[in-house]
């Protein structure tokens, strides 16, 4: 959708200036504030990426008639599964290096990041671009996140970074749609922060009678994918509604009664339980069975999952018999997606700097105490399932060549042994080597 008097698309708004008169001027003729099919096709994918509403987005399509509303909606979960497949980047925890260490500081104030970071990677593939909040809770004395799949973002003509954002959080008892809106201090400006309703009305929000926001930058972070993966949600949807007329198939192959030469109809009941009685010679009746062919509807979904897999460099394994993939026979199925990984690593790594850098910021303005400067970056290799004899050549391999210690071993096969127990494992190991010594 084309914004005439702003900007270019739903989600963003361009300025001539960026004066309070300016913005308060486009929250009153923003766009954003109606529906349309960018924001229901994106709420869409929310709908499947969560599995919420499922149901809502099958049974339209089978409302017009109420024999195709004789099964329940057949809704497939295979969003989640794909954006979990694709974002190998953050299947496992990147390494977090404040000043060149592992900080159990941050890990603590920093709550539940892996989980939301993960989620922020797999829903900004899903739907192009997503973003991130930083805030403080002030009882539990730590950092949250939330996921912000729909923000608008506003800028100065000619710049290609926001200046401010707003986002929906809700609706008032009437139904009037809830909006919040943060800003940044710009040549001597404070930046503002509020909350304004679709009818216009704007007004401060809790703990801020002033409208200023205290951070002075926008405590929320943003990534982008140059394209998104709406096909992913689209194929969900056909093959919801195509696994839900098979189920009708199934139902309806149980037969459809036919009565020939009866004219009194009301008089007939059917059921196994049920004994039907023909006087008439002329007179018949019979269940008459469609002549579908589930497996081939079948095959027809798997085709149509394989070739939007294929579309982003996935590949789908459908657990045929036979013999489970070695993890070196997985690793070349994964070959294309383990690249696309690569090409991730530089656009999160940046992202994952200026959510830091936020993170400071609001740390700092509510507890007066300061987080180091410098944060480095490891994303873990991807890593896939060995076989027993595999696993124990690599490990004998590494104890061979002083690459692992005793000590090392012991917590790769007990990862939660106290230093306790390890000492005293250890000193054990010790007197049995004493005791087998010639």
């Amino acid at each position: 959708m084309v914004n005439n008097y702003f900007g270019e698309s739903v989600n963003k708004v361009v300025l001539p200036e960026y004066g309070k008169d300016a913005i308060l001027k486009s929250i009153k003729h923003s766009e954003y504030l109606k529906e349309d099919n960018e924001i229901a096709e994106r709420n869409t994918a929310l709908d499947f990426y969560y599995n919420r509403n499922l149901d809502s987005h099958i049974d339209e399509w089978f409302s017009g008639s109420k024999h195709l509303r004789q099964v329940p909606a057949f809704p497939q979960s295979i969003v989640p599964r794909f954006a979990r497949a694709r974002m190998l980047l953050y299947k496992n925890p990147p390494l977090r290096l404040l000043d060149g260490e592992e900080s159990d500081d941050y890990k603590e104030i920093a709550y539940h990041l892996n989980t939301k970071t993960r989620e922020m990677a797999e829903l900004t593939w899903l739907m192009g671009d997503a973003s991130m909040r930083t805030k403080w809770n002030t009882n539990k004395e730590r950092l949250e996140y939330d996921i912000l799949p729909n923000v608008k973002k506003y800028y100065v003509n000619g710049e290609s970074e926001p200046f401010a954002v707003s986002y929906e959080i809700g609706r008032a008892m009437n139904s009037d749609r809830q909006f919040i809106f943060w800003s940044e201090s710009r040549d001597g400006e404070m930046g503002s922060h509020f909350s304004f309703s679709q009818s216009g009305k704007i007004k401060a929000v809790p703990g801020n009678p002033e409208m200023v926001n205290p951070y002075g930058i926008i405590p929320i972070s943003h990534a982008c994918y140059q394209s998104n993966a709406l096909d992913v949600v689209r194929a969900a949807v056909q093959i919801s509604i195509a696994m839900t007329e098979i189920a009708l198939g199934i139902r309806f192959n149980l037969g459809q009664p036919i009565a020939r030469g009866i004219t009194d109809q009301d008089t007939i009941e059917s059921g196994i339980d049920k004994l039907i009685l023909l006087s008439d010679p002329a007179s018949s009746f019979e269940y008459v069975s469609p002549n579908s062919d589930i497996r081939g509807n079948l095959e027809s979904i798997k085709l149509m999952i394989n070739q939007v897999a294929q579309n982003h460099s996935l590949a789908i394994r459908w657990g045929e018999g036979g013999t489970p993939p070695s993890g070196e026979a997985l690793r070349i199925m994964s070959a294309e997606n383990t690249e696309v990984r690569e090409s991730d690593v530089p656009l999160w790594r940046e992202w994952e700097h200026g959510r830091y850098e936020i993170d400071r910021i609001v740390y700092e303005t509510h507890t007066a105490k300061s987080l180091p400067e410098d944060l480095t970056l490891d994303f873990t290799e991807s890593s896939y399932p060995r076989s027993w004899q595999e696993e124990r050549d690599r490990l004998q391999f590494m104890m061979d060549n002083n690459l692992m210690s005793r000590k090392e071993l012991i917590r790769y096969f007990n990862n939660d042994i106290s230093d306790e127990e390890l000492k005293s494992k250890m000193g054990e190991l010790e007197e049995e080597k004493i005791a087998e010594a010639p």
